[in-house]
């Protein structure tokens, strides 16, 4: 029993030791651990100048402007081709001709049924003069026995008179009274007679007019006949190119529920379409005045320039991704482009050509024991940053014109920024009439800085204004705004009323003009600057923070509108402490985050756009 207890007891003692051997090489751990750190290496950047360009990019389909697609209305054997693929063809140009010994057929079967329907209009027209003739015979007989009626009465009125005064014998008298009874039948048989004819002539004339109505409808099915001879010959409707042939010599085409298509025919090679899908969170930033360019496999050192023609509003829906069509208008001289290619598109949005910029590595570093909270109470500290003020004499920079077309944005100032026209120097406290207080504020609005919130806040002072000035500070905003850029404020429509306060109806019979669409304007980009905190090494080599005040980025830098660094300074980027993070499994994973980047989270606001 003893000797048990003196085994527990060496037991627990042995237990005892090892537990104090993990303690103590835990602790040796850390502390060499908080050794490494605080002498750990820090990688660096260097504040430089550079383009700085916000781009969106998506994929696209090269297109002919005009795409003909040439069928055939009738069914038959091909007979003959007369074009062939890559063939240069004319408006009005013979391609092909289908077998045409049936439809000749057809035309001659239509020309002997309108020949007959001709034939039955002249025998109805003799049959109705032969009964106008018998009209007239009738009508001859009726006036014979009218007369006859008048003399057979004149002689009954007298015998009438010498049988009342006992002259006449009665038998001479019931004989007169004999002849005008018969003489008055005669007559109503010959009226008769008449009105029997004229029926008959009624009924040869509507005869008449169903034999010419077989004569039109043979007429329009010789007509119908011969435009089926003629569909045999396929003709070119426009001048180009013959991308594409369907059928050969002999092969049967069947015209049934649509028309076969023959021949595709690109109207003009040398002007193409890009058909772009952009997907529906860059749309709003793409306008017709952005610069866009774009490659294709074929030719992957060359760069294609074209231009934003239209912004098409049928959404496409894809797997939940809904994607806008965008059409690119470009010039194809030298036929590089051909139909069907993938373009690889990139659309400028903004850019700086001259711009202070920061990696954007730097915006994710946080040095070792900085949280959140601590970034957050270093942006609140010191006065807020603000971008420079333009120079006295030149107007600052205004986002929703800086793309604008060239009539309007006028020549580009070094960096980027548009430098616009003299015209649009003019201030609104120039305006006359105005008070002091309504020039102030038409100034305080030209301001393109200002948040949303400035902006409302504004908007509703300038309601308090009299409507004189009002409309003054409303009619020298759209004077002097930008093309494509938007008025001070829409007119207030009527409750009820939809859709644009004026809007321009066709007449009856006026023509719809394609070249009228729906145009869009430059987007406006409000709010577009962040604040952010980078890091830079002090002469002790310790992280700083330094306060910043972001603009666009590419991605990969980011511009830096106004801040606490300079050009040439370096930033941190990353440092050796940082470690990839264990897996689950307590092993090393093969897929952490790399040495040196730091969070993946930005800092401070400063997120990669």
């Amino acid at each position: 029993m003893e000797r048990m207890k003196a085994l527990l007891t060496k037991k627990r003692v042995l237990i005892f030791s090892l537990a104090l051997v993990v303690v103590l090489g835990g602790i040796l751990s850390l502390t060499v651990f908080r050794q490494r750190a605080a002498a750990s290496e820090f990688f660096t950047a260097t504040v430089d100048r550079g383009p700085v360009r916000n781009v969106v990019n998506a994929t696209g389909t090269v297109q002919a402007v005009v795409t003909v697609q040439v069928g055939s209305q009738v069914s038959g054997q091909i007979q003959t081709l007369y074009a062939d693929f890559n063939s240069v063809v004319k408006r009005g140009q013979l391609l092909a001709k289908i077998d045409p010994r049936n439809f000749e057929a057809q035309l001659e079967n239509a020309r002997a049924n309108l020949a007959a329907a001709e034939a039955r209009v002249r025998t109805v027209e003799a049959e109705l003069n032969t009964q106008r003739a018998n009209l007239a015979a009738a009508e001859a007989n009726l006036e014979a026995a009218r007369v006859a009626m008048e003399n057979a009465n004149l002689v009954l009125r007298r015998y009438t008179e010498l049988a009342q005064s006992g002259v006449l014998s009665q038998n001479e008298y019931d004989t007169a009274k004999a002849n005008a009874d018969s003489a008055r039948a005669r007559y109503n048989q010959a009226t008769a007679a008449v009105q029997q004819v004229k029926a008959q002539i009624r009924a040869t004339e509507a005869q008449l007019e169903q034999a010419k109505a077989q004569v039109e409808q043979a007429r329009a099915e010789v007509n119908r006949a011969q435009v089926n001879l003629e569909y045999t010959n396929i003709y070119s409707p426009v001048d180009g190119v013959v991308i594409s042939r369907n059928v050969d010599v002999g092969q049967t085409v069947a015209a049934s529920l649509q028309a076969p298509t023959l021949f595709v025919i690109a109207n003009d090679l040398t002007k193409m379409q890009v058909h772009a899908n952009v997907d529906e969170a860059d749309i709003g930033k793409i306008s017709e005045a952005v610069d866009v360019r774009f490659t294709v496999d074929a030719y992957p050192n060359d760069t294609f320039v074209g231009r934003i023609q239209e912004i098409r509003l049928n959404p496409q829906t894809v797997q939940n991704v809904v994607t806008y069509s965008v059409i690119i208008a470009v010039e194809n001289p030298d036929l590089k482009l051909k139909p069907g290619m993938t373009a690889n598109i990139t659309i400028t949005v903004d850019q700086r050509e001259d711009a202070l910029r920061v990696p954007n590595a730097a915006l994710r570093y946080l040095p070792p024991g900085i949280t959140r909270e601590k970034v957050m109470e270093l942006l609140r500290q010191g006065p807020p940053l603000r971008p420079p003020s333009p120079p006295e004499g030149k107007p600052g920079p205004a986002p929703s014109v800086e793309k604008a077309a060239p009539s309007a944005r006028g020549e580009r100032a070094p960096g980027g920024r548009p430098q616009f026209p003299r015209e649009l120097d003019r201030t609104p406290a120039e305006i006359p009439g105005l008070s002091p207080e309504a020039a102030a504020l038409a100034r305080q609005l030209r301001d393109p800085n200002l948040t949303p919130e400035e902006r409302r806040a504004l908007l509703e002072k300038l309601r308090a204004l009299p409507e004189a000035e009002r409309q003054k500070i409303r009619e020298s905003f759209q004077r002097f705004r930008p093309e494509g850029g938007t008025p001070l404020a829409a007119p207030a429509q009527p409750r009820g009323q939809r859709g644009p306060a004026s809007s321009t109806t066709l007449a009856p019979g006026q023509l719809w003009n394609p070249a009228e669409k729906l145009r869009f304007p430059t987007p406006r980009e409000t709010n577009r600057t962040r604040p952010a905190i980078v890091w830079v090494l002090n002469a002790q080599k310790k992280p700083e923070p330094r306060r910043v005040l972001l603009g666009i980025t590419d991605g990969v830098n980011t511009e830096v509108i106004a801040g606490e660094v300079k050009e040439g300074e370096q930033v941190i980027i990353g440092d050796t402490s940082q470690v990839p993070a264990p897996s689950q499994s307590g092993t090393p994973s093969p897929f952490g985050r790399p040495v040196g980047f730091g969070p993946p989270r930005p800092a401070g606001g400063g997120m990669r756009r």
